[in-house]
């Protein structure tokens, strides 16, 4: 082999060998703490739909107007990066409706003597709380480029959403329902880092968005 050949492997080497080095930096297990808001559950949704806490609205002559009605989703997730593609996360959300309230006119009462309602004289009897959602679940994050800047990841869990009237602990409900995360970035800079996601779980649906503190 000439000098110039071997010269020429010798630099393509090492040039690789940088490459990897710049590409592969060494890995440092972190932990963090997110918090994040988005569009509400599904779950969300169908519970401020027929649940009891509606039921009794409906025997004092009331039901929930949904015109400017607003449904907070809020969420607290610990993340743990245990592998330069790994992340295992675990959240806890919060979710509910404040909406209007309608309340209907009287006229009379029925055999029992509870009042009767009239559905044609109906006036505005403030704002109210559906009753409230909490969800905790687990994820796994699997990262694209864990070494770039901006990261592209995605994750998959599950875990439990907890609803009920607001008498919580005496009727509440307990269910178990997946949580998938097609794809979703991270960007940032040091310890603060921002995330957009498009989500499928149980803190949020299509979108959530926050911001997390590495420490």
């Amino acid at each position: 082999m000439k000098t110039h050949q071997i010269a020429l492997a010798a630099a393509l080497l090492l040039g690789t060998t940088a490459f990897a080095q710049e590409e592969e930096p060494p890995f440092f297990k972190q932990f963090s703490v997110e918090i994040a808001t988005g569009i509400p559950p599904i779950h969300t949704l169908i519970e401020v739909n027929g649940t009891q806490y509606d039921k009794s609205l409906a025997s004092e002559g009331k039901e929930p107007d949904m015109d400017g009605a607003w449904m907070p989703a809020l969420s607290v997730s610990a993340a743990w990066r245990t592998a330069r593609r790994w992340e295992m996360v675990l959240t806890g959300g919060f979710s509910w409706c404040h909406h209007k309230v309608i309340q209907y006119g009287t006229f009379g009462i029925d055999p029992q003597g509870n009042p009767r309602y009239d559905l044609k004289d109906p006036h505005p009897d403030g704002w109210r709380d559906s009753a409230s959602i909490g969800a905790l679940f687990f994820q796994a994050r699997c990262f694209w480029n864990p070494t770039q800047k901006v990261k592209l990841y995605s994750a998959f869990g599950g875990g439990l959403v907890l609803s009920g009237s607001r008498n919580y602990f005496a009727d509440s409900r307990v269910a178990v329902l997946p949580s998938i995360t097609p794809i979703a970035v991270r960007f940032g800079t040091g310890h603060l880092k921002f995330f957009i996601e498009n989500t499928y779980s149980p803190a949020a649906t299509v979108f959530d968005l926050g911001l997390g503190w590495t420490f």
